[in-house]
Order: structure tokens, then sequence, then C-alpha cells
């Protein structure tokens, strides 16, 4: 990688693998890295229209989402969180804000279920949430599902045959 950076947002797309965001130590990033296991490097892509720390992301559909987040440590009382969704398209390098989720958080989970992107938990700052909302792309709107038993952050999340598994506190 070209630049350190911790609760970055990672997923795999046509074969190359890209950190998303996260934090340099002193704040959060826009940038956004790419590294392509045939050359064995890192390149820089387009930055996101925001700083995000602890950003959820996931690819569905030949794109790489960029959901939530924050702008600052978790652990600062002044961080504020979002509810805005990012799109990259890696044909045109290019970001494309769509529609936002239902409220704003970081520590977000994400997956492709189906042909939908699902969005899962969160943090709000005060809160570990138990929203579950799936995004339809040829709509561009976020409705809701059956929420979580118990409130979830930081998970990780795999969807498989018609079903979803997930971690996290």
């Amino acid at each position: 990688m070209q630049s350190q950076r911790c609760s970055a947002g990672v997923a795999v797309l046509k074969g190359k693998l890209y950190a998303v965001g996260g934090r340099d130590g002193a704040s959060c990033l826009r940038t956004v890295e790419c590294y392509d296991p045939h050359t064995n490097k890192w390149t820089m892509c387009a930055p996101l229209a925001r700083r995000r720390g602890g950003v959820g992301v996931a690819v569905a559909n030949g794109f790489l989402y960029a959901l939530g987040g924050q702008d600052a440590p978790a652990n600062n009382p002044a961080a504020s969180r979002f509810d805005c969704v990012e799109r990259y398209d890696p044909s045109t390098d290019a970001w494309t804000v769509i529609a936002s989720l239902s409220s704003k958080r970081d520590a977000v989970a994400a997956c492709l279920f189906g042909d939908r992107l699902v969005a899962i938990g969160g943090y709000d700052g005060s809160h570990y949430l138990r929203t579950v909302e799936q995004y339809d792309p040829n709509s561009n709107e976020w409705t809701a599902l059956a929420p979580l038993i118990t409130g979830r952050a930081g998970a990780c999340v795999i969807a498989m045959a018609n079903a979803h598994a997930q971690s996290g506190d």
C-alpha cells in the first residue's frame, strides 16, 4: 500500500483487492487503493467524495459500494457519522453518490444477497444498531428488512444459499 491505514473497508472486485477510506492514525481518509496480484502492485484510484473511517464496503453487479462511516476516530464524541453511500465503477475510475442509508452509522456490514446490496447493523455513536436494509440498484432505493435480534457493529457478513451469516460486537 502507498499509505498506511486502519478501519478501511476492503473488498475484491474483478480479481483486484480494494482498500477504501479508513484512518491514517491522525485523520480519516478519502483515498482508495487497488492491489493487482498479477503485477504485485498497489495503485491509487479515484478518491471518495468524503473522508470515511469505519466504512462498510461490498461488491455488487460489477461495482464497489462504500456505505456510511465517520470522519474522526470512532471514540471521539465529536465524530460525525454518515448515511451516504457511494458506488465505484472500475471501468471509469469514478465514484457516484447514490441513495442514502436510513440512518447515519459507521461499522456497518454489507454484502450482496441475491441481486441486492444489504446493509446490516452499525453504530450511531450511542447504540449498536439492529437495522437491516437492502438496496435495489434499479430503483436506487433502500428498503427495510426484518431487524436483527441484537444490535451489531463491526460485523463480518457473508451471504450463502439464500441465507446470511454474521458476527461482530
